[in-house]
């Protein structure tokens, strides 16, 4: 019986770990990014409001990403302000439960 409750409460704690330490993602769909010089400008940005996240912009496709390993500092509508400062244009923002590395994985995303 020791066992089983032991067990129990093991499972439990990695629940609640796993929980409380969710990965979550930013995703931007971003209009008007022509080059790397472009790709950079926007990555800058997104570095400069939120130094914790990974940041991956890909300019062929046209997308942002800001992951974090844990909950968003950031909102969706202050991901938008920093890539529009750059003055690209932002057609959609989106926020997902899981951490995004590839930005090929995020286009999809974007279009649901």
């Amino acid at each position: 019986m020791k066992k089983i409750l032991s067990s129990i409460l093991l499972v439990f704690f990695i629940s609640i770990s796993n929980v409380l330490h969710a990965a979550e993602s930013l995703v931007g769909q971003v209009n008007g990014m022509m080059c790397i010089k472009c790709q950079n400008m926007v990555t800058m940005a997104l570095i400069k409001v939120s130094p914790t996240a990974h940041v991956k912009v890909s300019w062929p496709e046209g997308v942002a990403v800001s992951a974090f390993e844990g909950k968003s500092n950031l909102n969706e509508e202050e991901f938008k302000k920093a890539i529009l400062g750059t003055g690209f244009e932002v057609v959609k923002v989106t926020s997902v439960g899981k951490f995004i590395e590839d930005p090929s994985a995020a286009v999809s995303l974007l279009t649901n």
